[in-house]
């Protein structure tokens, strides 16, 4: 297996990472927000430009990462840079993430956190020269409502406007990466040193408890894209300061910019931390991230693009693979460890050793509002 982290810069220490991840943090969620058409949207983008060139990445497309497109009379941007990889005749990779806001206030954790995460990936892999594939950064407009799912979304107008002819060997979407996950409190209940706990805190929300052993969470839709991400995501299972869960993006839907990409069948992964108490709220802050996590999620990330730029990805291994399970289990039984079984037991699971039994433990968190 290869990396993209093997380096002496400064990145590579996570310490060093985490203060450069807050710093483009800063730099986005500006107090009032970006959305589209906004004084803040205008800076972000001035902000995005000028790091793109810092890092070394050269235009997608043109002479400039500007990738502009109007839609029912309104304009907006996508920005999309690249660096090169050693054999430039091969499919690219592409790491993406969407740049504007939802409310007029910082959207942290959406989509600061993943927009920083992706320009930390691309500067690494500029550092290394190590992939053998191009790595496309796309920063995306227009991800939140009204545009969402909409002609006017940016991931939407890249891939069928905007994205070279050649396409994507593989992609990588990320939003809402920057919070310790917490946990439905019903269902810790029956945790032995959890349980007696919680009701003892006054005024604490069941439906939002951070307990050490959950709160490095990440979930990673769209395995089932593709049976090399299957044996990507079995290698790449124990990434240190991250438990990583693995489950099909059905329970979820499309949720972020992935999915133009599963529609049109390119083998695809999406991480998130989850919804969180501070969704589309003003207290969606920069101070309430986890940068160490951020850091964490940044190596992983690293690790993942190393093993899609050798993995071969041809289009007739696109349809769902029911072995998906297996590997879904093996890592919710790692993740809970004691917990697991009582967890189970408290949703009227006896096991998870079908798709149903699967199914059905998605739906209690997603019912308990996780």
């Amino acid at each position: 297996m290869t990396t993209t982290c093997n380096t002496s810069s400064p990145l590579h220490r996570k310490s060093k990472l985490a203060k450069s991840l807050e710093r483009d943090v800063l730099g986005i969620a500006l107090e009032h927000g970006r959305r589209v058409g906004s004084e803040g949207h205008t800076i972000v983008e001035e902000y995005l430009l000028e790091r793109l060139e810092q890092i070394g990445c050269e235009p997608y497309a043109g002479d400039s990462f500007c990738l502009t497109y109007m839609q029912d009379g309104e304009l907006f941007t996508n920005i999309v840079g690249v660096i090169p990889g050693q054999d430039r005749s091969k499919k690219p990779l592409l790491i993406g993430a969407h740049y504007d806001s939802v409310i007029d206030a910082p959207c942290a954790d959406d989509n600061a956190a993943a927009v920083a995460i992706a320009l930390a990936v691309v500067e690494l892999a500029a550092v290394n020269a190590n992939l053998e594939r191009d790595l496309v950064v796309a920063i995306f407009d227009a991800e939140e409502p009204p545009y969402f799912q909409t002609e006017s979304m940016g991931s939407n107008r890249f891939y069928e406007d905007q994205m070279k002819s050649e396409g994507v060997h593989a992609a990588l979407i990320m939003d809402l990466v920057g919070h310790d996950l917490c946990f439905p409190g019903e269902f810790l209940a029956a945790v032995p040193g959890v349980g007696p706990v919680l009701g003892k805190i006054p005024g604490l929300s069941k439906k939002d408890i951070n307990v050490p052993f959950l709160s490095d969470l990440l979930f990673v839709t769209g395995t089932e894209s593709h049976r090399g991400l299957v044996s990507i995501m079995g290698e790449n299972n124990s990434p240190k300061g991250l438990k990583v869960l693995p489950t099909l993006n059905r329970y979820v839907d499309d949720m972020s910019d992935h999915g133009i990409f599963r529609k049109n069948g390119v083998p695809y992964l999406f991480l998130s931390c989850g919804r969180w108490q501070h969704y589309h709220m003003p207290t969606d802050t920069p101070d309430r991230l986890n940068y160490k996590k951020m850091a964490a999620i940044t190596y992983y990330v690293c690790e993942l693009m190393a093993d899609m730029d050798t993995q071969e990805m041809d289009r007739t291994g696109t349809e769902q693979f029911s072995e998906t399970l297996e590997l879904e289990a093996s890592q919710l039984k790692k993740i809970l460890g004691p917990a697991h079984n009582m967890i189970l037991k408290r949703m009227g699971i006896p096991s998870i050793s079908t798709r149903d039994d699967m199914t059905r433990f998605v739906g209690s968190l997603l019912e308990a509002g996780m």
